[in-house]
């Protein structure tokens, strides 16, 4: 009877010590590690983006993101195709003659590209500075940034590769934006040389451009800022001048002036003149700078004058469209059908 007592004792004990490892108690426990994550705009990224100033580019307007939650983007292409499909329709004008007039002022002829004389991708790819890799159609020639430059948002990844992005075909300047073999967005900042000179005080700059998303792709991984820019880069926070600028996946366009080497800015939008505006139209846009102004211009129309310490240093021009930051895989074109730049003569 004993021994059957001790056997029941033992069974109730080895019962309620199940029950215990079975609720968790009696045994060690690990907590679970969890990855932290950070939000940034509509998209989740594993942590913390740090980016690294350029000393082209200060301010960071209309940059949004786009995505779904948790996708990772799209596989870069492994030849560059150039080309897409070119839109249609005409600028709403030519490129204007021997002068041009812009506010009151007249300015000369001091170049011009029309991008008749074809070049295929590959063409712009440059080994040194200033090397030239592009001469069009009215003898101007073009030089920019090499491949593997960085910009503004691309911290210490390339933001440039000309070679794979620009060529001139169908009677357009076309920058391909893509994703680079190693899944970067590349884009390119080709500058031209009227004259043989990239340098000049005072004048008139006019493109007309379409920007062109391939397929659903809305471009927010590329930023445009065409912009006037010092000898000295120290000069810039007192000097430099964007337009038409904005992140490409915004339908508006905006004009920066910089001026008295702290940062200061006007700001104008496009807009405030058309409300309908749509960068993905063919548009003209024209920055005319002179003595005291700087004045913005799309399709004839003034958007703004800025009149505040107005630089009086030479500035070159260069067609600046650099990757925003962002990386959701998008690709598209930004197309240039003409530029014509002249020298204030009245």
């Amino acid at each position: 009877m004993r021994r059957f007592w001790t056997l029941v004792a033992l069974a109730v004990v080895g019962l309620l010590g199940g029950a215990a490892l079975a609720s968790g108690n009696g045994r060690p426990t690990h907590s679970l590690r969890t990855t932290h994550r950070h939000r940034t705009g509509a998209r989740w990224v594993s942590q913390p983006r740090h980016q690294k100033h350029h000393k082209h580019r200060r301010h960071r307007r209309h940059r949004r993101k786009h995505g779904a939650q948790g996708t990772a983007p799209a596989a870069p292409p492994t030849t560059p195709t150039g080309g897409g499909t070119l839109p249609s329709g005409p600028c709403p004008s030519d490129p204007p003659g021997s002068s041009q007039t812009a506010g009151g002022h007249t300015y000369a002829f001091e170049g011009m590209d029309t991008f008749t004389r074809a070049a295929p991708v590959g063409s712009f790819a440059q080994a040194a500075a200033d090397q030239i890799v592009y001469i069009g159609d009215h003898g101007m020639s073009w030089t920019g940034y090499g491949d593997g430059w960085r910009s503004t948002y691309s911290g210490g990844a390339e933001g440039y590769q000309p070679s794979t992005v620009l060529s001139v075909h169908d009677g357009v300047l076309d920058f391909y934006l893509h994703n680079d073999s190693s899944g970067n967005p590349v884009g390119a900042d080709p500058s031209p040389l009227p004259a043989g000179n990239r340098y000049q005080t005072y004048g008139v700059w006019s493109f007309c451009e379409r920007v062109a998303p391939d397929g659903s792709s809305d471009l927010a991984d590329f930023h445009q800022a065409p912009l006037l820019w010092p000898q000295n880069d120290g000069d810039a926070k007192s000097a430099e001048s964007d337009y038409p600028e904005a992140t490409l996946n915004n339908l508006d366009f905006s004009g920066y002036s910089h001026y008295g080497g702290s940062g200061s800015q006007d700001a104008f939008d496009v807009r405030s003149v058309q409300p309908s505006f749509d960068s993905s139209q063919w548009h003209v846009y024209t920055q005319a700078w002179g003595p005291g102004f700087r004045s913005y211009y799309v399709d004839g129309e003034l958007v703004g004058t800025s009149t505040n310490q107005v630089w009086s240093g030479p500035e070159r021009w260069q067609l600046q469209v650099e990757p925003s930051g962002t990386n959701d895989g998008g690709s598209g074109h930004v197309y240039v059908k003409w530029i014509w730049i002249g020298t204030a003569i009245s």
